[in-house]
């Protein structure tokens, strides 16, 4: 397929690497360092002048040294031969994961298996630094999630999708804007909870809401900042009206008078070094009522560099950060050992033999408990043993089942916890409206039957 840049030159396009709802994406036939982008139909109106306009005012790339780019940025525009818009040209990122398999520790030792908690700072760092570059050139990103941000092995980042950016475009002193016209409402601040995002011209403070996620899900395990254990009757509330009601679980109650509580098995606010944690409740408290108060991308990267150095090294080599006592890995790795032993005592007698073989952690070391013994589990690690006192997989009311593996998982869960793909939540309920799994045998917020 041959399609021509704005210098009417043909551009041959090679291999077709990835197609989604909206386009396709191939590698260029005689620069493979190159992706092009090729829209199915006809693109979003004005896009022409949109993609023009960003090919000419480029942001700065804080890795552009590095020989890496932050951003894949449009840096041609193709047409077809009769002169329409069909797509634009950017960088192939190599060697390069979707965020989510980062910051899902699961997923995270299958695809970088030497990726440590520094890496996952460094990540932090440079995911905040590119979206500070673009705030800088008057740029928001708008749809800022984990699925549009890849990673490299180095821990170096790149922002895609960049068509979807919000661009305001000047014809002489009159300002055009572009809006972006999607976004997740996960990572979606509470002001815009529930708005037509075409209609709403985005601010920074609405993206630094989502970086803030981010960073919180990169440093915490995965876990989405307003994952909580609902305390109260009946169903819980979805992520999203939890965001609109600033029902942030590690803030004390009486700050939002939502029942809610850190969730269960998750790792705690100290686990962050002293100031992410304060800019952590900057945004998710202080910005809640005034969104102006959300942390900056140089606040961020500030307070990452600082908590990065002050990272250290149990004697087992997890890494952690020096204002704590202890090591949190280990000592989880402990709760979830004495757990597993009081259930294993708790439980019926098997006349079946049982391995006496130490359990072990990473590097071959034996898990054991003073006064405990050995467990008799061979070859178990922390998190399986943690997954096993879950409640039987059985679909009640409100739990959510994987469409790829059929796991249960709990209905605040946003990504599975045996295969870590996202939860489907592709149709509507019949009683309320609300988006529920397309899986789902109950509504998990009026609790009807679909």
């Amino acid at each position: 397929m041959i399609v021509y840049n704005n210098r009417r030159q043909p551009v041959q396009l090679g291999a077709e690497l990835g197609r989604g709802g909206e386009a396709a994406v191939y590698r260029l036939a005689v620069q493979p360092a190159l992706l092009a982008k090729i829209y199915h139909g006809r693109p979003r109106d004005d896009y022409d002048a949109k993609l023009a306009w960003m090919q000419a005012h480029p942001p700065a790339d804080p890795t552009s040294a590095q020989g890496h780019a932050s951003i894949a940025w449009p840096n041609d525009v193709l047409y077809d031969s009769a002169g329409r818009l069909v797509g634009y040209v950017m960088v192939n990122v190599q060697n390069a994961v979707p965020l989510l398999q980062v910051f899902n520790p699961r997923s995270r030792a299958r695809t970088l298996p030497n990726f440590n908690r520094r890496y996952l700072h460094r990540t932090a760092r440079n995911l905040a630094a590119a979206l500070g570059a673009l705030h800088d050139s008057s740029y928001i990103v708008g749809d800022l999630n984990e699925s549009n941000i890849m990673v490299t092995p180095s821990a170096l980042v790149t922002l895609i999708d960049a068509d979807s950016f919000q661009v305001q475009r000047r014809i002489g002193a009159k300002p055009i804007l572009h809006p972006c016209p999607v976004g997740k409402p996960e990572y979606t601040p509470p002001e815009l909870q529930g708005k037509t995002f075409s209609e709403v011209p985005r601010q920074p403070e609405h993206d630094r809401f989502g970086l803030a996620v981010l960073i919180f899900q990169l440093l915490m395990d995965g876990n989405h900042p307003f994952r909580a254990q609902w305390l109260g009757g009946g169903e819980p509330p979805a992520v999203e009206d939890r965001i609109r009601d600033g029902a942030w679980p590690y803030a004390a109650a009486a700050a939002h008078g939502v029942p809610v509580a850190p969730p269960r098995g998750g790792p705690g606010l100290d686990r962050l070094h002293p100031g992410l944690a304060d800019l952590v409740r900057q945004c998710f408290i202080d910005g809640h009522a005034d969104p102006r108060a959300r942390p900056t991308p140089q606040e961020w990267e500030a307070a990452i560099i600082t908590a990065e150095k002050a990272l250290t090294a149990c004697t087992r080599g997890h890494l952690y950060s020096r204002h704590l006592s202890q090591c949190p890995i280990c000592l989880a790795e402990a709760d979830a050992l004495l757990a597993a032993q009081r259930a294993s005592q708790a439980a019926p007698k098997s006349t079946a033999p049982v391995s006496a073989a130490p359990a072990r952690g990473p590097a071959g070391s034996v898990l054991t408990l003073s006064g405990l013994g050995r467990l008799t589990l061979r070859g178990l690690p922390w998190t399986t043993l943690l997954a096993s006192l879950r409640p039987a997989a059985a679909v009640a009311p409100g739990l959510l089942a994987c469409a790829s593996c059929g796991q249960v998982n709990l209905p605040d869960e946003i990504y599975c916890q045996k295969c870590s793909r996202r939860l489907a939540r592709q149709q509507p309920c019949g009683h309320c409206g609300r988006e529920i799994p397309a899986n789902a045998r109950f509504c998990p917020r009026c609790g009807r039957p679909i």
